[in-house]
């Protein structure tokens, strides 16, 4: 069994990060004897300055991808199949996953399906049901809050049962992650505060989480310190560099914390919002934020205490008037939520329309999420669940 003190981490072989670093992908490529990659990536994208780039790296050194750019938000898995069958068919020997989350779990699983031919998805839902690696695949996100670049999880909707399932294995992290916090310069207002409060509760969660270790708890309080003191920043000025670049990070860091730490209660409850309403996960995240935080409190002062410290270093959103040697634990709960309405991140469930006669269902679909309950510091009855989404109501 393993302690607290315990560190076991699994990451992908190369992580590059750096203004500019996309550059690096033909190489990256190359490194993995790839002749035939296929680019991953949705339907906004060959829109994107971004993907103009990537095509010209591509093309300059000789690489001509089979390109796939219909990922959907939040993706269904029969579309995983149906891709999967053309990466067969054109015998693509490696994947570049180019967008957010979403494309980046669907990169991850298209590879192990792509692959492994014995596999279907159904055998492989749960955790370490992958019984090995699929083709090479690099990642290069173009938001800065999944983490998904460095993680072993992907996430997919199950529209059938109105439910988002998770895929946990060693055999999904990348060999390759390419983070580049320029390709994260054209996003939307909406969607960089999203991402970003996604990115800020892994961190927050991973910290919190009864798996955590040392080194994933300094990795949650430096993303802590990244997101929260530059994402209102990125927010209004999409293209101020030292706000992109720390997000970015901070993103990463989290993404590599939450990979040994796992999320917890959050997420948790976030994900009937996501699959059955639709709603983008970081708002998910969002709105269920402040009352699971007030829930776990009690008995967890001293890491709510280390939270709020964090977010007291000066940074940029100067949110927070000075620095205090002793921050109350609850002020990390105000902070956050203060964050999030400077960003105009909805806050309460009734923001997003959501009926309150669907919160019995929804807490018995939360409480079926036992991989991330099992994280939390605290137990969830199903009925405790229920009250948290009355109160976030």
């Amino acid at each position: 069994m393993m302690s607290k003190k315990d560190i076991v981490f699994n990451y992908p072989s190369k992580v590059v990060f750096g203004e500019g670093k996309a550059k690096e992908l033909p190489h990256r490529i190359l490194e993995l004897g790839a002749k035939r990659p296929a680019l991953i990536t949705g339907p906004t994208m060959p829109k994107t300055q971004a993907f103009s780039q990537i095509k010209s790296l591509l093309e300059a050194a000789g690489i001509e991808p089979f390109l796939f750019n219909g990922v959907e938000p939040e993706p269904p898995i029969e579309l995983l199949q149906e891709v999967s069958d053309l990466i067969k068919k054109e015998r693509c020997d490696a994947l570049i996953g180019l967008g957010g989350g979403s494309t980046m779990d669907f990169t991850k699983v298209l590879g192990v399906l792509a692959e492994l031919g014995d596999v279907t998805l159904d055998q492989i839902v749960g955790i370490n049901k992958i019984p090995r690696k699929g083709l090479p695949v690099i990642l290069m996100p173009t938001t800065a809050g999944s983490g998904s670049e460095v993680s072993p999880v992907a996430i997919f909707t199950f529209k059938e049962e109105n439910v988002k399932k998770g895929i946990v294995s060693p055999h999904l992290v990348c060999d390759v992650a390419i983070v580049d916090p320029v390709l994260t310069w054209e996003l939307p207002r909406h969607i960089t505060a999203s991402t970003g409060m996604d990115a800020l509760v892994h961190a927050i969660e991973s910290f919190i989480s009864i798996n955590a270790n040392p080194l994933s708890k300094e990795l949650s309080l430096s993303a802590t310190k990244k997101i929260y003191g530059f994402l209102k920043r990125a927010v209004h000025d999409g293209k101020d560099r030292e706000a992109r670049y720390n997000v970015a990070l901070g993103s990463l860091l989290a993404g590599m914390a939450f990979s040994m730490a796992g999320t917890a209660a959050v997420h948790a409850l976030a994900y009937p919002l996501g699959g059955e309403f639709h709603i983008p996960h970081g708002v998910a995240n969002t709105v269920m934020l402040r009352h699971v935080l007030e829930y776990n409190m009690p008995g967890n002062e001293k890491l709510y205490r280390e939270m709020a410290e964090a977010m007291t270093v000066v940074g940029g959103n100067g949110n927070v008037s000075c620095q205090s040697d002793s921050v109350e634990p609850f002020r990390v709960i105000d902070f956050v939520i203060e964050l999030a309405e400077a960003i105009d991140v909805p806050t309460q469930l009734r923001d997003l329309e959501i009926p309150k006669d669907a919160i019995p269902r929804m807490a018995e679909a939360a409480f079926k999420e036992k991989r991330l309950l099992g994280n939390n510091p605290k137990r969830l009855s199903v009925d405790d669940i229920r009250i948290i989404y009355e109160k976030a109501w």
